[in-house]
């Protein structure tokens, strides 16, 4: 799409959205425009895991407890109090009675409950962060009963992305998928936000709700618009024109510009989304054998990339946890060395292999990696072919193993700031993608599962921190990833934005609830 009709539409979206009657609130006007590079995979929050589906619902939708943006310690959200039995296999809840969803009804306990076991038989990605859990019960209307098969040091954490639907709105869509299909497209939430346009290869436009139960004290936005533009130089020149207010994925040379620059203003989030090459660990293939992994795993020069094509915002990547999270091991992978690599192709009839990778071509760091990494098996006589996809495209082929790649990228997005968040999600066998999960190396080993389950259970930090510390190491000598990078998480925006701030538990998502635009 031509430039000038991008900016042609964006004005036309933007006189259409302030024509609009009714979005004027009391503390809530204007219009903040959010420009996005990746389209939605849909609405249903049983895929909240998803950071394309989590940035729209995120507002749209409430918790039981929620990480507000700049925070690393759970509030209370629909829940105003919870309470633990000593063995750690029930959760009490109290809920707020003032609660009322977008279609008028008043949020209970039974909400909760029709929600949990909604996620349940629609087999949900959001659950995989559940851990043991089994089952909800409502006490009455306004007291919820979560029981456990096991203790679950990050249960509390992980109902952060358990968003609560309206059974009313929802349950006559149930049908055979479960309201998949409905939810898709539909929303039935409770949160500050409605959706009102959803064209997810265009356009997104979510209204502030006018019978908002929370309120709107303070200074907000009526309308929040997100606008899918894939090309950098775009979300640039609609973010210098005035027609986008947050443009994430402009280049890092335009961002460092832009720091400089009167009008404009960068936000450097400390993130925690380790950047993978993910080796398909189940392949027929020659990725299917270790010592051609270790190969693999010696020819991408992490410092490289930092210094050149993150230009330094970002953190330097010792195995697949962040280096300063509760449990992290050191030196279990092996830094670069491409003269070692090549002597193992060399001494094992390597040259000439092909494989292939698929990747986001919309995400700068992704394309860039990919090329790095082809440059560097160019020169051991590997030919690496790189297929570019859209996020759904890309997650559909990991949910088989016979069209799985040879290699995936794939970030991880920790849904709490908990080791558990990345190591069972990316390296459990329960979150292959055969499964339905993000691990898309398809890895699969007993031991590393019998680790991360008995931390996930422990309410014992100490020995969690050592169950980790053993799960690293043994991962590590599979060679299932490549750990690409640590990126901070820098944002781009108006110097006209105010109030928003990184979500270190929502990573790639925007505070939109509490921004307003002057």
């Amino acid at each position: 799409m031509k430039l000038s009709s991008i900016l042609t539409k964006a004005l036309s979206l933007l006189a259409l959205s302030l024509a609009l009657p009714g979005l004027a609130l009391a503390d809530a006007s204007g219009t903040l425009i959010i420009a996005e590079n990746e389209t939605p995979e849909n609405l249903d929050p049983a895929n909240a895991t998803n950071s394309t589906v989590n940035q729209l619902l995120v507002g749209v939708y409430d918790t039981l407890v929620q990480f507000k943006a700049g925070e690393t310690a759970v509030s209370p959200q629909l829940a105003t109090d919870w309470m633990a039995s000593d063995d750690g296999l029930k959760y009490t809840f109290t809920l707020r009675d003032d609660v009322t969803f977008h279609d008028g009804t008043q949020m209970t306990a039974h909400d909760v409950v029709f929600t949990l076991k909604r996620l349940q038989a629609a087999s949900a990605a959001v659950l995989n962060d559940m851990g043991p859990f089994n089952s909800a019960e409502a006490l009455d209307d306004y007291t919820v009963a979560m029981t456990l098969d096991a203790p679950f040091g990050p249960f509390i954490s992980a109902l952060s992305r358990i968003y609560v639907v309206s059974k009313t709105q929802v349950e006559p869509h149930m049908a055979e998928d479960n309201a998949r299909g409905w939810l898709a497209v539909n929303a039935a939430g409770s949160g500050p936000y409605e959706v009102s346009t959803y064209k997810p290869t265009e356009v997104v436009t979510l209204s502030a709700s006018k019978a908002y139960w929370g309120g709107w004290d303070g200074d907000h936005v009526a309308e929040v618009v997100f606008r899918y533009i894939s090309e950098p130089s775009t979300q640039l020149a609609l973010l210098k024109s005035g027609e986008v207010h947050i443009a994430p994925d402009i280049t890092v040379q335009d961002k460092l510009a832009l720091m400089d620059t009167e009008g404009f203003k960068v936000d450097i989030g400390a993130a925690a989304t380790p950047l993978y090459f993910q080796f398909n660990t189940a392949s027929d293939g020659l990725v299917g054998d270790s010592e051609f992994r270790r190969m693999l795993s010696q020819s991408f020069d992490r410092k490289l990339h930092l210094d050149y094509v993150l230009q330094g915002f970002g953190s330097m990547p010792d195995g697949p946890l962040p280096p300063n999270w509760m449990g992290h091991s050191k030196g279990t992978e092996l830094p670069f060395d491409l003269d070692a690599a090549k002597a193992m192709v060399d001494q094992n009839g390597w040259a000439g292999t092909k494989l292939k990778v698929r990747y986001l071509p919309a995400i700068e760091e992704e394309q860039a990696a990919v090329e790095q990494l082809q440059s560097n098996l160019s020169q051991l006589g590997i030919k690496l072919e790189a297929e570019g996809m859209t996020w759904p495209a890309q997650a559909s082929t990991v949910q088989k193993l016979d069209t799985t790649s040879d290699i995936n990228m794939i970030y991880n997005f920790p849904s709490f700031p908990d080791p558990h968040a990345i190591l069972n999600t990316s390296f459990n066998t329960q979150n292959t993608g055969y499964n339905g999960g993000y691990n898309w190396a398809q890895y699969s080993n007993p031991e590393v599962d019998a680790l991360l389950n008995k931390a996930a259970s422990s309410a014992d930090q100490s020995n969690r921190a050592d169950l980790y510390s053993s799960a690293q190491k043994i991962i590590g000598a599979d060679y299932p990833v490549i750990t690409v990078s640590l990126p901070g998480s820098v944002v781009a925006m108006s110097a006209s934005v105010k109030g928003y701030s990184y979500s270190v538990a929502h990573h790639q998502t925007f505070n939109y609830m509490d921004i307003s635009v002057d």
